[in-house]
């Protein structure tokens, strides 16, 4: 019985330390949100880029259904009239890095491979 006890346990534990890392792909939320424990809506604004109601970090959708760029600057609330949500409309897009100043914004493609790339280059938009 102390078997299945610890092992639940060493379960939870693990299942909580995994809560904060990023998946490869996009579920519509704010990524910069969630590596703090919140689920924070991202909203279509003007320059038809989703970004964060919360954090301003901005995603263009390039090629969707594939690719996800996180842009590397942050957006000012401008926000179009008629709500739009990326929630609503994502199919799982791999999360990559904007690698030129023009749409694609990804070119060649690149994708994140782990958590720690993803959240390292958050943390460099200003």
């Amino acid at each position: 019985m102390m078997y299945f006890y610890s092992h639940i346990k060493s379960t939870k534990m693990k299942e909580q330390k995994n809560d904060y890392i990023l998946p490869q792909f996009w579920n519509g939320y704010c990524p910069e949100s969630h590596l703090k424990g919140k689920k924070v809506k991202m909203r279509l604004n003007k320059f038809d880029f989703y970004e964060s109601e919360e954090t301003g970090l901005q995603i263009c959708m390039t090629h969707p259904g594939v690719i996800a760029v996180i842009l590397n600057f942050r957006g000012e609330g401008d926000f179009r009239e008629t709500e739009s949500y990326a929630y609503d409309a994502i199919i799982s897009e791999f999360l990559s890095p904007q690698n030129i100043d023009g749409f694609p914004f990804n070119e060649p493609t690149e994708i994140f491979k782990s958590s720690e790339e993803t959240e390292a280059y958050i943390k460099e938009i200003k």
